[in-house]
């Protein structure tokens, strides 16, 4: 049995504010897209219209996939905008827009097309016939012959109830033979390699034709490509051809290009050969006006496939934002003597933080904050099934070194490269009730802060641990430090500091949080009135990143 060749995937630029090569990628890659030079496909943006991360490339469950990365102005896969932070799977032919971008997928895995096909190569005519190429200019459909405008009448009715692309194209191809005095006619979509197409229909006034032995003219598909409807004829005897266009006995040929989103995703190609009948006048015109059709026809239903599939998408988000909501305790309460606030608030649809707070067998409160990495479904899969593993191993020991490291080995030998950066602390309050011992761990994490009356928020001292879910066989070991009545601890995830404002690389950072802290009285206070300084600092109330700050002290 053969090896399957690697899947190639390509990038086509069909428009854009430079010219640039076509990007390809092979098995495993991933790019990412946008204005920023830390982008591995840095784009000109001359009209401010895309942002500095816009769009990631990569597979996706052994598909390509292109994933909006919260892009101010969005991205349009085929003329239907992209759900933000979730890959959603490209075929050959896809267009897609990005600002004043536009690029074509290309790939020589084209399960775009499920029909019978047939690949044909072109003709290399182009030293000798691409003086007899000329562009069409548009014609009124009103010049069109009234039987040839009824005929268009019906084949549009025809067409837009088509429910495949094939289908349509079949009776576009069919209008066309009956009524342009072409003789034979195919629908071709650009294949992988270069100058070679996939036939997907075909027609001919001559039973005998078959397509594998049609000849297609690379000039005029080469013109065509460009957008614009091209023609080659002639009106001298046929010397005044080019020596294959001469072999080929083809006296008339006509290139329609249909578009999507300003690229050529196919043509309908035309030629009458010999003593076949004489092209009509109008045929143009006619040609112009189905590959419209075609255009829209093919908008459509890659928007309705893509609409069924982000529909589907959001239906599962709203479920997991259910299920997210079932797991997290009550945005305020007092666990063991120990008080709290918390907020949680998804960056886009559904959060990778997690938080939680519980009451020990020993009578202590122990409060945890996580952060999955990467966004998406799939973070939240992560976070439930890290936030229910915590409470389960409570229910076995008091022991937070215990409780991490074997978290640390379950999400380690489970993950496909996940990770959860993690803080989590057990109170133990005084007797007297002026202040706690709070044994903690911080698995990578870092961005907490204590408060304290006069003063800035301040980082403490720490060790800290390696991130949870990359080493199975990390050891986690606990550390402590002192807690007073009149102090609080306030824990966030990474989406309050590494946020910035639009077109700028600066971020909040500890060190705006630490002086706005100082500014609050209690744990309302630090969670909102800090949200409320990111939202203002990102001049936006959709942040980039999973947002979820918590504040704990004792309860006074």
């Amino acid at each position: 049995m053969n090896e399957q060749a690697p899947e190639i995937f390509k990038l086509v630029q069909a428009k854009g504010p430079v010219k640039m090569d076509p990007i390809s990628m092979t098995d495993g890659e991933i790019k990412t897209l946008g204005r920023s030079s830390s982008c591995e496909i840095p784009l000109e943006d001359p009209d401010a219209s895309i942002s500095r991360r816009h769009i990631e490339i990569s597979q996706h469950k052994g598909h390509w996939s292109a994933t909006d990365l919260g892009s101010r102005n969005g991205t349009q896969l085929n003329g239907t905008k992209l759900l933000p932070d979730f890959p959603t799977a490209l075929k050959h032919g896809d267009v897609i827009r990005l600002g004043s971008w536009v690029f074509r997928v290309s790939t020589n895995a084209n399960d775009s097309i499920t029909h019978d096909s047939t690949m044909i190569n072109t003709l290399n005519d182009t030293s000798d016939s691409t003086g007899l190429v000329e562009k069409v200019r548009a014609e009124p459909l009103a010049n069109l012959a009234s039987h040839r405008l009824a005929i268009l009448l019906e084949c549009a009715d025809q067409i837009h109830s088509s429910t495949t692309l094939e289908q349509a194209a079949q009776v576009a191809l069919h209008a066309m033979v009956e009524s342009t005095g072409f003789s034979r006619a195919a629908f071709l979509i650009p294949s992988e390699e270069p100058d070679q197409y996939e036939t997907i229909a075909f027609q001919s006034k001559n039973p005998l034709d078959e397509v594998s032995s049609v000849d297609f003219s690379q000039s005029l598909l080469m013109s065509a490509s460009e957008g614009e409807v091209v023609r080659l004829s002639g009106t001298g005897n046929q010397a005044d051809y080019g020596q294959s266009i001469a072999e080929l006995d083809i006296h008339s040929a006509l290139c329609v290009p249909v578009m999507v989103d300003d690229s050529p995703i196919g043509f309908v190609y035309l030629d009458a050969r010999g003593s076949e009948s004489t092209v009509k006048h109008d045929a143009s015109a006619f040609g112009r006006a189905v590959g419209r059709l075609l255009g829209l026809t093919a908008t459509n239903l890659r928007g309705k496939e893509l609409e069924i599939q982000q529909h589907a998408m959001q239906y599962d988000l709203d479920a997991a934002a259910n299920a997210q909501r079932l797991l997290l305790p009550p945005d305020n309460g007092v666990v063991a003597s120990v008080s709290y606030s918390m907020l949680m608030r998804p960056g886009r649809m559904v959060a990778g933080d997690l938080f939680g707070v519980i009451e020990l067998d020993d009578g202590r409160a122990c409060a945890f904050l996580g952060d999955v990495s990467g966004k998406g479904a799939g973070a939240a899969i992560m976070m439930a099934t890290t936030q229910s593993y915590i409470h389960a191993m409570f229910d076995q020991t008091n022991d937070l070194a215990t409780v991490m490291t074997k978290l640390n080995k379950h999400i380690a030998e489970r993950s496909t490269g996940q990770f959860v950066t993690m803080w989590i602390a057990a109170f133990k309050i005084d007797d007297d009730g002026s202040g706690a011992e709070v044994e903690f761990i911080d698995a990578g994490h870092g961005h907490w802060m204590i408060t304290t009356p006069g003063q800035h928020a301040a980082k403490p001292d720490f060790t800290g641990s390696l991130v949870v879910g990359i080493d199975p066989d990390v050891e986690f070991e606990s550390e402590k430090i002192r807690l007073t009545k009149d102090q609080r601890m306030v824990i966030f995830s990474d989406g309050i500091v590494e946020q910035t404002p639009p077109d700028e690389d600066e971020e909040y950072g500890m060190h705006r949080a630490g002086a706005l802290l100082r500014e609050c009285t209690n744990h309302q206070e630090d969670v909102s009135k800090l949200l409320e300084s990111v939202l203002e600092f990102a001049q936006s109330d959709q942040l980039r990143d999973d947002t979820t700050i918590a504040s704990v002290g004792i309860a006074q």
